[in-house]
């Protein structure tokens, strides 16, 4: 799963386009697309994974990626990762 590329709904319920670092028990470890490699090479300058519930990870999908930083998406379109 590291790596594989989800939609989060984040604060305010603005979707974000982000890879998986990790999951775990409760949460799943998110990172930005531009700080992926970092994380993988240890770079100090590496911005570390911010921790997401597991209900507001999906699945990637095209058409909704289209709808990165936009409001009033209809979430229940979208397939839960786990």
């Amino acid at each position: 799963m590291r790596g594989e590329q989800v939609i989060v709904r984040s604060f305010g319920g603005k979707p974000l386009i982000r890879k998986i670092w990790e999951v775990k028990e409760d949460v799943i470890l998110i990172v930005e697309d531009s700080q992926f490699q970092l994380l993988i090479n240890n770079d100090i300058r590496a911005v570390g994974p911010i921790g997401f519930p597991k209900e507001d990870v999906f699945r990637f999908d095209p058409i909704f990626a289209k709808l990165e930083n936009k409001q009033n998406i209809n979430w229940e379109m979208l397939k839960p990762l786990l």
